[in-house]
Formats: structure tokens, sequence, C-alpha cells
């Protein structure tokens, strides 16, 4: 096997130079994160002769492993004196904070690319230049060092050896995966009814490099038949890493407990799950400066110890793995799953690590991406996620408070923060409480700008206290309202909406599917896939399909006898329920005597299933719990565990919420689930932005808005009856729309063999 590990500039001088603290991270994922349109902007002066991004790389041999560096410089630039290598960085702060000792790291990046253009064409000397690019100003300042090719040569050397022992383990653990990968078979006796398709498609969608979007009934095994599939295929070319994406923890656990079967079956290869900084943070505050926290403190001094300690013990990174080495290590536990990201084979994890332009790896360059193939979860769940990830606000209130908290001595902020009230008291005052906007002022971006600006300045220097986390949060709050400003269009509206003296603006995202397409289209492979991706046309142009993307949909593999479906033609309305109250809890208790057993009842809203909920309590002997507001994991937990095998307990809970999608009770401990209407989401001002949008586009603006959305929370709590083979029970539809044609045709095939009761 050759013994030959690649890696980049970048990679090989962060892992090498790493230093000081975490806080750094702050200013390195902030302040200066290279931005594609500087750069180009200072391309973009380059003279005839020079040349930009330029590929070079060079093979080292160390111990007995061959290293080859690679990378692409941003300049190679000729002048009278001699070529210089340019490498331009984007920086919030104020040029004269920067000198030249400012940032070792990246003098580092570019003497790599130094030694390997003066090996190249055999100079014997060559300039090196750092070119800093102030992000609001776009001033520049620029410095230069001069570099004999020995000592190129000399720091290179010094680099290489320092992280041999390091590509040793990469090239350990790769042998391990590279051996074991093609050994493994499917970890199951047989391949359930579908199974093997959705494996097989997937497996080809990733060898071809196209997308697909894939419908799967619920119990069919979906997690197992694209996780197996999507790593049998990490032995092509050009496959490197796979992303598992979910929205739920559950189904992150799902992920978990299938690479633990397969390495059961021998798979020997790593996988890291990333949990919210918030969740894992071992602070009271999730506060990541090293005055406060111990895990922040002299992060980069550990770190590498901790990585090398992980991969070599580990393979499975699961939360509580990551946190007994964390503090092991003593390290942010956080920061730590996300540096293991960089060397990993599999990375479990949320939605917005990829898709969210709020917390998306930077890390995840453009050349990893390509090798990278996506597995998306619950896939139905991002069309409202994206939405909300692309949509973005401010508020008057929080600039306003700014100016109350700040003293007169930090002028450059209270500045802006004042320019930014006045602009929105401009806004507020031309129009109603809760309106669409034509434009938005071009003042106001620059003026968000300038308080970005002037914000990073102060928190860079500032301790912790509640005035500087208060600073942070407008900071967060000011930066993602122009990263998303930077994607406005005709998809977007802008939207004031005023309560009592604050006033919200807001970039609503009416149609992500452009979006996402951009985001998905630098993978080398997305796969979409759920249960309920229905009306299927719908999803697989909301999430970004194209005509050339493959498409999947499986039938049920279950009989239609294991569901006893019921139609009960009731009003649910709003105006109707208090009147259907009394008749509903009798078809209620009806289902729960006919079919004895475990039962979930979901009601489109938490008033609604009170009042249903006491009047069932008040007429039954039946014992009934109620899901509570704002439930925590434990909570959570507590409640499903109520739901044992041969009980009789009758569970109420809210459509669309917690409880009706991702819970998975097998067996006995689920016999029969009702719906208690359409799960149409309240007429709203939003919606009927939404509505019109796609109704000028053509098609029908009600059922992208209000329909497709709301009957798919009724899928999603059907769905949680049939989780196997074995299982059966009862499914009642309680609403009159049920039986018109726009519904019925919604409904999954397996449940077309229903009953009315009248």
């Amino acid at each position: 096997m050759e013994k030959r590990v690649t890696i980049s500039v970048r990679e090989l001088v962060s892992y090498v130079y790493r230093g000081g603290s975490i806080d750094e991270r702050f200013q390195s994922n902030t302040a200066l994160v290279e931005g594609t349109a500087i750069h180009q902007e200072v391309q973009g002066k380059y003279k005839e002769e020079d040349e930009k991004e330029v590929f070079l790389q060079y093979e080292f041999d160390q111990d007995g492993i061959s290293l080859n560096i690679q990378g692409r410089c941003d300049g190679l630039l000729r002048t009278d004196e001699g070529v210089v290598i340019d490498e331009i960085k984007s920086t919030a702060r104020e040029l004269e904070e920067i000198d030249e000792h400012s940032h070792p790291v990246y003098w580092a990046q570019a003497k790599g690319y130094a030694f390997m253009y003066a090996t190249q064409q055999q100079l014997q000397h060559i300039e090196v230049q750092l070119t800093y690019v102030q992000k609001s100003t776009k001033e520049k300042k620029r410095f230069q060092q001069r570099f004999t090719h020995q000592e190129l040569a000399m720091f290179m050397d010094e680099t290489i050896a320092v992280y041999s022992s390091y590509a040793k383990i990469l090239l350990h653990i790769r042998e391990q995966k590279e051996k074991t990968i093609p050994e493994l078979g499917f970890p199951f006796p047989n391949y359930r009814e579908g199974q093997r398709k959705l494996a097989g498609s997937v497996y080809h969608t990733i060898e071809e490099k196209r997308n697909l979007f894939a419908q799967a009934p619920t119990g069919i095994g979906k997690t197992i038949s694209t996780l197996f599939p999507a790593i049998k295929a990490l032995q092509l070319e050009g496959t490197e890493r796979i992303y598992y994406l979910t929205a739920k923890t559950v189904t992150r656990a799902t992920a978990e407990e299938a690479l633990s079967k397969m390495k059961e079956f021998g798979l020997q290869l790593r996988s890291v799950t990333l949990t919210a900084k918030d969740k894992v943070c071992f602070q009271e505050e999730t506060i990541c400066q090293p005055e406060y926290c111990m895990f922040a403190d002299g992060y980069y001094d550990r770190i590498n110890g901790a990585i090398i300690d992980i991969l070599i013990n580990e393979t499975q990174m699961t939360r509580s793995v990551i946190e007994e080495y964390a503090r092991k290590h003593r390290v942010c536990p956080f920061e730590f799953s996300l540096d293991l990201t960089d060397v990993v084979d599999v990375v479990i994890g949320d939605y917005n690590y990829v898709f969210d332009p709020r917390v998306s790896l930077k890390r995840l360059l453009p050349e990893k991406k390509k090798k990278t193939a996506l597995l998306v979860d619950e896939a139905h769940n991002l069309v409202e996620r994206a939405r909300d990830m692309y949509s973005a606000v401010i508020h008057k209130h929080s600039f306003q408070a700014i100016l109350d908290e700040w003293g007169s001595d930090n002028g450059k902020l209270l500045k802006s923060a004042s320019a930014i009230v006045k602009d929105l008291e401009r806004i507020h005052l031309n129009g109603g409480s809760h309106r669409k906007l034509d434009d938005i002022p071009g003042e106001l971006e620059e003026n968000i700008e300038r308080f970005i600006s002037a914000a990073e300045a102060i928190l860079q220097e500032e301790a912790v206290g509640e005035q500087s986390e208060a600073l942070l949060d407008v900071y967060f709050q000011s930066q993602n309202f122009v990263k998303i400003l930077e994607l406005v269009d005709d998809h977007y509206r802008y939207i004031g909406e005023s309560v009592n003296d604050d006033f919200t603006l807001k970039l609503f995202c009416l149609d992500p599917s452009h979006v996402l397409r951009q985001t998905t289209k630098s993978f080398r492979t997305s796969v979409f896939f759920s249960a309920t991706l229905s009306p299927f046309a719908y999803y697989k142009e909301m999430l970004g399909g194209t005509k050339d993307d493959y498409i999947l949909q499986l039938p049920s593999p279950y009989e239609a006898s294991q569901i006893d479906v019921m139609i009960t033609p009731l009003s649910t309305r709003y105006k109707s329920r208090e009147q259907t109250a009394r008749q509903l809890v009798e078809r209620l208790q009806h289902q729960a005597v006919e079919h004895p057993g475990n039962h979930l009842f979901f009601f489109p809203s938490y008033h609604y299933m009170e009042m249903v909920y006491l009047e069932f309590r008040n007429t039954s002997d039946l014992d009934s719990v109620m899901q509570e507001k704002g439930m925590n994991e434990e909570r959570r937990e507590d409640f499903l565990a109520q739901f044992v095998e041969g009980g009789r307990l009758i569970g109420f809970a809210v459509l669309g919420g917690i409880f009706s999608e991702g819970v998975d009770l097998r067996g006995d401990r689920l016999n029969g689930v009702a719906v208690v209407g359409i799960g149409l989401a309240p007429r709203s001002f939003e919606k009927e932005l939404i509505k019109e949008y796609f109704n000028q586009k053509g098609r029908s603006g009600y059922d992208y808005s209000y329909v497709f959305p709301g009957m798919n929370k009724v899928l999603q709590a059907g769905g949680r009856l049939i989780r196997s083979e074995e299982d059966s029970g009862a499914i009642q539809l309680v609403d009159d729309r049920f039986l018109s044609r726009k519904y019925m045709q919604l409904l999954p095939e397996d449940w077309g063999n229903y009953r009315i009761l009248r």
C-alpha cells in the first residue's frame, strides 16, 4: 500500500503553527476570513504578466512517507527585482493594529508557496508579500520579506519534521479504512424490501457525481441504506468524506447506531458527531474567552495532543467521547469537534454546518467539498429550516441599547449605532405596522458594516462582561444581516414590522431553492431522503433539484392489512372546535377501545389539545398524558418512556412538534395514532407573501404556502405507527377535508384502504 499523504499548505501550517488561545479563533473566523470578492478586487489590479491562483505542489520524503504538499497561491507577481509571492488576507481590524508579526501562520503559508515555486524555477531567492485588505474601507497594507531558497528549505524541513509524526497517524487510520471498507458487507442478514434498491441508487449517484431525491417509507431502514453505500463509495477516486446531516438529535443517534453496527462487522473508520456549542459547553455561560474559560485558555497549545490521542484510541467520536477527551486535555469540546472534521471520514451534524451562512464550516474549502458526499436525512425539514437560515433581522431597540449602555469614549461604535437607529426610524415612519418594503436605503448597509468593524475592535480588547456579551449578540445579528443582504434577489422580500416603540427590518427568504442549489452544487453529491417527500415535485423543486437529478420513490413494503385507516369527517376549523369537541372525544375514545394499547393523538395547537384533553379526562377512565410547552430533552425522554409494551396510555401531542416525527416507538409501544386537522398553519403576513410569490410563478401559491407543508405534518405524525414489519395498528384522520380530492391525492397509497366513520 502506498505510504503517501496529500495535504494542503494551509492544513500543514495550521497544524504546526497553532498558537495562542481560542479567542484568536474569533479573529480568524470573523475578522480575517478570506473574502472572495476582496481577493478578486486585488487580483484584478495585477499587471498583465502577473498570475493569480497558481497551483503549486512538492513531494517530501520523510521517515518512509511521501508527503505531497499542494495549494494555490493568491498571486505570482513579476517585478524588476524578481518574482513576488502574494498572499491576500481580508480583515475587519484597523490596519494600524496589524504589524509584520501579527500572524505568523500567514507568513508560514506564504513561505510554503514561495519554497515550492523557487524550487520549481530554481530560484536562489524570492520575495514574499502579505497583503491585508480592510473590509470596510478597502484600504490595503502590505509587508514584504526576502528569503533565500536555503532559508525556505530549512523552514519547510523543520515544518515537515514536526508534522511527520501526525502524518503517520493519518496514514495508519487511512490504511485501516482502505482495508476494511472493501471487506464490509451489509450488516444485516438480508435487505428489507426496497433497501437494496435505495442502497444501490445512493452508490451509483455518488459514483456518477449526481444528486438524488429519494422517498422511502418509514421503517425501511433509510439510515443504514444511505450510510452503508456511501461508505462503500469512499473507495471511489475523489470521494474522501461523508456529511450525514439531520434536523434532530434522535436521527443523529440513529446514524451513530448504524456506524456502530458496521463496526461490529469489521469497519474501521473515524466519525465525529457535532453538538451545538451551548449544549456541549462545560461552563455555565458559553463565553469563549481565556479570562473566563480554562478550556479556551491555551487551547492551541494542547489541541494537537488531544487530536492525536483521540484518533489513536477511538473510531466513533460521539458527544460523550468528545467530552471525555476534552476534559482530559483541557480543551473546548465544541472547537475540538470542529477541528476533528478535518481528519475524520464521516461527520454527523445538523443541517446548519453546511447550509447556514451564519455557522457553516469555513474550513470546508472548495477542494474538500468536491470530495464530499452529503446525506440529508428527513429532507422535508430542510425547506422551512433553509427559509429561516437564509432570512435575517435587525431590531432598532438592539442598537438603541448599545447607545444607552456604551460610554462616549467609543466614538466609532456609537456613531455607527446612532446612524443605524436613524435609518430604521426613517423606514419606520414611512408606513404601517407590518408591511412589505420596496427597498432599503443603501447607507443602512454601509452603517451596519461600520458598526461591525467598530464592534470587532472592541470585542477583541474587552474583558468578559454583560456589556460585551450584549454587544456580541448585536454584532452577530448585524454580521448575519450583511451576509444575507448579499443573497437578496427576487426570491426575497423586505419586511418592516412595528411593535410599540421598536421596529424590526427583516430580509425574508420566500424561496430557498436557489440558495440550496448554489450550496449543494459545490459538493460531489447530495442525497436528499425522507419518508414524506410528498408531493414529490414540490419538495424536489424547493430543495433546489434540477432535471438532471435522479429521483427514487419506493412503495411501502408493508401490507395494507397492517394499518386500519379511519377518516372521521368532523370539522376541526377554529370556529367549530368548541361545538365538535365532545364528538371528537367520543371518536378518540372509540379508537382507544377498539384498538387496545398505547395511542398518540396529535392536535394543530396547544389550546385545542388542552381543551380536548380536559374533556377526555373528564369522560374516560383511560390513563392519559399531555405534551408540555418547552420540554427539555430529559422531559421528552420521560414522556416517551411511559409508552411501554403492553401499556394502555393515551398521549396528547402537538402536530408538527417534537413527538410527531423522529420518534420510534416500535411494536406494542404504539398501537394507534390520530391526527386532528389537516395541519394548516395559521394565516400570517409572511405566509401570504409566500402564496403571492408562487402565484406569480404560475404555481398554486396556497398549496405551496399552506397545504403541502401542513400535510407533511400529517404524514409524519401518521408515520409514527408502523416502524417495522411486525408493527400494526390504527390511524384516524379527523377532518372533513380529508375526503376532498385535494387532500385525498396527498395521502400515501397504503392509506388508501380507509373506512369512513360517521
